[in-house]
């Protein structure tokens, strides 16, 4: 419930579990975002930040348990397709576009598709988002499968914020990155967020999330363990725990 002087949250997690068989991947992870956030997640490998984005999209599945509320409305009964028409989008670890196409034909195949645009409209839209990650023009009817590791990353995001998303989930955008490339991931993130995109953003590149975000979450073993202005999280020391163990945090 939203109390009085309080603007609805643009993105709501309640109680969502997770399981897999006896394996409980979310454990009543409950948290909200509101409209133009950048919201961070961090976390060991295999705490469930990529679930967790599984389960906000419905790629590939949905909440065992709890809801995922958009804009005051339920999603996570709706199929992947009408959740990203709905307004939330994401990229992934590893590249999906689609090899063969251009630069500019991949983010146009997105704007049809989750915008549900006209190809004048699609045109127009591919173009903005390409300019918006400041993809070099003459890089832009190259094939996807010819582009740098950073290009690919500059494409993937592009054809995300062609789906007109409300809230764009970047899952570890930064892998692979050189330090220079990371600094202009930042600049980047930062030029989406202008458009007044809400982002979350899961990273490992602790740096990187402490520059960009105004809250963080820190999830392990499926639960959240810490969440609040991300200079205060990173001296929790549950949180220096879960990274560092015991011994080594000195606990």
């Amino acid at each position: 419930m939203v109390k009085e002087g309080q603007r609805e949250p643009l993105l709501e997690i309640r109680r969502v579990t997770r399981r897999f068989g006896a394996l409980v991947a979310l454990d009543n992870v409950s948290f909200s975002i509101g409209k133009g956030e950048i919201f961070g997640i961090a976390g060991p490998n295999g705490s469930g930040k990529s679930t967790l984005f599984n389960v906000i999209t419905g790629i590939p599945f949905g909440p065992s348990e709890g809801e995922v509320i958009l804009s005051g409305r339920p999603i996570h009964r709706l199929r992947p397709h009408e959740i990203s028409r709905a307004g939330v989008l994401r990229t992934f670890q590893k590249d999906a576009e689609f090899a063969t196409l251009t630069a500019r034909e991949n983010v146009y195949a997105s704007a049809v598709y989750c915008g549900q645009m006209s190809s004048a409209e699609a045109k127009d839209a591919a173009e903005r988002a390409l300019d918006d990650v400041m993809l070099a023009k003459e890089h832009r009817t190259k094939s996807a499968s010819n582009l740098s590791v950073f290009e690919r990353k500059q494409l993937m995001i592009a054809s995300a914020i062609a789906g007109r998303p409300k809230v764009l989930l970047l899952d570890e955008p930064a892998a692979g990155l050189t330090k220079p490339e990371v600094s202009g991931l930042s600049d980047l993130i930062s030029a989406v967020h202008a458009r007044g995109i809400t982002i979350v953003l899961i990273e490992h590149v602790l740096p990187l999330l402490l520059k960009v975000s105004k809250h963080l979450m820190i999830l392990n073993h499926g639960a959240v363990i810490a969440s609040g202005e991300p200079e205060d999280v990173v001296r929790n020391p549950e949180v220096v725990e879960a990274y560092l163990g015991k011994r080594e945090a000195g606990l």
